[in-house]
């Protein structure tokens, strides 16, 4: 083959494979391009929703100080309304104790008018009838070893108040209750039942027992079982199911004499 032939078919060649190359580095290149661009976009709505969180949670602990806040404000109001309340209940308590002018008696002064209520009290819970009557001494005990052991305070006072509150209940209340009692040395299961103060009885109708608690004797007296076994449980079943009152008779105790009714 001539020479000059050659020479035009090489250059030929040559100019298609750099046209190739080129358009291939030109595709290749482009390809980059998108590649970074698409990386560029995820960062940017990364970082977009990182900032919405963080403005959402600064959102969020802003409302809970002010949560915060005015729950603090309503603490410190209830706190002193609170406070304001516990001085008018001492004073009430201070003039229930100690009469109409208790800052003109001095602390030992009503220390002392304290220990002879107690000692009243505890002279009548002995001689009363004895429905609770071990739980209410105790509770005058505790309260006059405390007395002996601390000075007067607001606690002490209040006790107190709540010992005269519970024996004022007792006499508005009417109560039922299994126990054993002892009648003529003896112990028996019996159910027992008071009409406030006026009078505590107790009935079993197995042994066909019926009585009262004679406070002039300290015991328990028997009274007839056929006569009144009737009117003791319908006192019951009014006393247990909260029944509107009604006119029912029972035995009471009046100077020593029984069955006055």
């Amino acid at each position: 083959m001539p020479y000059r032939y050659k020479t035009q078919i090489l250059d030929s060649l040559k100019s298609r494979v750099i046209t190739t190359f080129t358009v291939c580095l030109l595709i290749t290149n482009s390809g980059y391009a998108y590649s970074s661009e698409s990386k560029l976009d995820t960062i940017h709505k990364i970082q977009k929703l990182r900032i919405k969180d963080r403005e959402q949670n600064s959102e969020q602990i802003q409302n809970k100080i002010k949560v915060y806040k005015k729950l603090s404000e309503d603490l410190k109001s209830k706190k002193e309304t609170a406070k304001q309340l516990r001085i008018k209940k001492f004073r009430l308590l201070e003039t229930i104790i100690f009469g109409e002018n208790p800052d003109e008696i001095t602390s030992a002064q009503r220390t002392d008018i304290l220990r002879k209520n107690l000692d009243i009290i505890q002279r009548f819970i002995e001689n009363d009838y004895p429905i609770e009557r071990s739980a209410r001494l105790e509770t005058v005990k505790k309260l006059r070893r405390r007395l002996e052991n601390t000075s007067l305070s607001p606690g002490i006072m209040e006790d107190f108040y709540n010992i005269l509150h519970n024996e004022v209940k007792l006499s508005q209340e009417d109560r039922i209750k299994t126990e054993t009692i002892v009648i003529f040395n003896d112990n028996v299961e019996v159910v027992t039942f008071n009409i406030g103060r006026i009078g505590y009885y107790f009935i079993n109708e197995e042994k066909k027992m019926a009585g009262l608690f004679s406070l002039k004797r300290s015991q328990w007296k028997l009274i007839d079982f056929e006569t009144y076994v009737d009117n003791f449980k319908n006192a019951i079943e009014i006393i247990e199911n909260s029944l509107a009152e009604r006119y029912i008779i029972l035995p009471i105790e009046v100077l020593g004499k029984t069955n006055v009714e």
